[in-house]
Order: structure tokens, then sequence, then C-alpha cells
């Protein structure tokens, strides 16, 4: 069994503990090792170590969790909004999904590349102008998509987030300011410290590391 530590810890007071350690046993979601690159292309940051949303959301008893978490925060903070918004991401639409059915608020996805990029447009659903909007990833280890990618682009559809919800944030500046500017208002069930690097100065390649693995290596590999 992987066990939590310091770099992965339950921060949803909330979330049943027994749960979260099942997540570690059995999706094993979380390395503190190894060289990743994430996106997965050459302007893609380098990771030591990993968070993978992928092998949770493999298992409804895991969706529905952490969904029944998010529904119980979004009555605690009176989050009442028109749009759940969340990228097309294989692995995050069953989580979005779920947290919809729940809070019978409509789904709307962006445009998810393999490499761990957004696209350039709404795949499904629609952000009608005016509308409120929950930001909701799997991961988010920079806090660069709920803090600031996801409502750049709902904004540009008209929209305003007004809320965020990932299953895990990680420990840098940008969640930070994500966790002042919104509050109680920016969930997360766990928190992971996952050291990020620019490509050109990772410690790692200065290393005997060698080059990055993608992060999908990782992150669809059999457990």
């Amino acid at each position: 069994m992987e066990a939590a530590t310091d770099s992965s810890r339950l921060v949803s007071h909330t979330f049943p503990r027994p749960s979260w350690h099942r997540i570690l046993r059995e999706a094993r979601p979380f390395t503190d090792v190894g060289h990743y690159r994430y996106p997965d292309d050459a302007e893609g940051n380098h990771t030591k170590g990993f968070f993978a949303i992928e092998p949770v959301t493999r298992s409804s008893d895991f969706v529905d969790a952490i969904a029944d978490d998010i529904e119980s925060w979004a009555d605690r903070q009176s989050v009442d909004v028109d749009v759940i918004f969340a990228p097309a991401q294989p692995a995050v639409r069953p989580l979005a999904q779920a947290v919809g059915a729940r809070l019978e608020t409509p789904t709307a996805f962006w445009e998810y590349l393999p490499s761990g990029r957004y696209g350039d447009r709404l795949v499904d659903g629609s952000v009608p102008r005016g509308s409120s909007a929950l930001a909701l990833n799997g991961v988010s280890l920079q806090g660069r998509c709920v803090g600031l990618r996801l409502p750049q682009f709902v904004e540009s559809l008209g929209g305003t987030v007004v809320a965020a919800a990932v299953f895990a944030k990680g420990a840098t500046e940008l969640v930070r300011q994500t966790e002042q500017r919104l509050g109680d208002r920016f969930y997360s069930t766990v928190q992971v410290d996952v050291p990020i690097y620019p490509a050109s100065a990772c410690p790692l390649c200065a290393s005997a590391h060698g080059p990055p693995r993608s992060w999908r290596e990782f992150a669809e590999a059999r457990r």
C-alpha cells in the first residue's frame, strides 16, 4: 500500500479517509520519483514525480466518492452556477458529469489534446453569455488550469468562473494565489507536492536522470 505522506495529503475535511487510502492503494495515482514532461511537447514543463487522475476515475466508486464530496462542499459554500466547465480529458469527463448530475447543472467541455494541452473550441455543451461557471479539473499541479486557463476561456465566451474544484491541487505560487482569490470557493480533495521545472532549467536534465518520459507513461500504465 502507498501511504499518505507530506507530499500527498488529504485536505478535504469531509472526504472519507478510508476512501483516500483505498485510492492510494488501488489506483496508485502518485509517485514522488521519476522525470516526466507535462504537457508532452517541446515546451512542456518537467516534473519530479507525477500525480495522475486517469487511474482514479477508472473506478466508478472513486468518481462517486469525489463527486459526493464536491456536492457537499457546493452545498456548504452555496455554490450555485449555471454551468460546470471542464477540459474534455477522457479521465475528467466522468467526474464532471457526476458532479453535474448531483448539482443538476449542465456541463461544457473544452477541447483537450493528447499532449495535455487545451485546444481552441468547445467540443460539448455551451457557456451562455452572462453565465456563472464552476471550473473543474481532475488535477491542477501548477494551478494554471483552474486558476488561469479555464477562467480565461470562459471569459472569452462571455461567462465568469466563480468557483473551482479539483481532485488534487499542487503546491505552487499560482495555486496559493487561486486559494487567496477564491477562498472557500476553491475545492480540492487532496494536495500533492510535485516539483515542476521549465525545460530550460530542469535540474533533473542536468543530472544523470536522462531525458524526461511522457506523463502519459505513468498516467496510463497498468496498475
